[in-house]
């Protein structure tokens, strides 16, 4: 992505990175790295449901939103439980979690 053109599924044909939808190199460019990308979500605050928020100015390659990237689960380990301040909220955490 670096260069100003990006190869198509031919090897022959060159397609200038300002001329391509920008969500279409965004996602061309995730496909080439393995990563799964989700559809912009229409009620983004960023992007407005674009899936990107502009573009670099000496490159022309377009800056993907947050709202694309899939969320993964934490991978450290969960810790202690710390049960909410007031005694309602500890009565119900403590039914929940079986009487602990």
């Amino acid at each position: 992505m670096n260069d100003k053109k990006m190869l198509v599924k031919d090897e022959e044909q060159e397609v200038n990175l300002r001329e391509m939808d920008p969500l279409k190199v965004i996602k061309a460019a995730a496909e080439g790295i393995g990563l799964i990308l989700n559809d912009p979500k229409p009620n983004c605050k960023k992007c407005h449901g674009r899936g990107y928020l502009g573009r670099h100015a000496d490159t022309g390659e377009p800056v993907a939103c947050s709202c694309l990237f899939p969320k993964y689960d934490s991978e450290r380990e969960p810790s202690e439980m710390i049960l909410p301040q007031n005694r309602e909220q500890r009565r119900a955490a403590k039914r929940k979690n079986g009487g602990k």
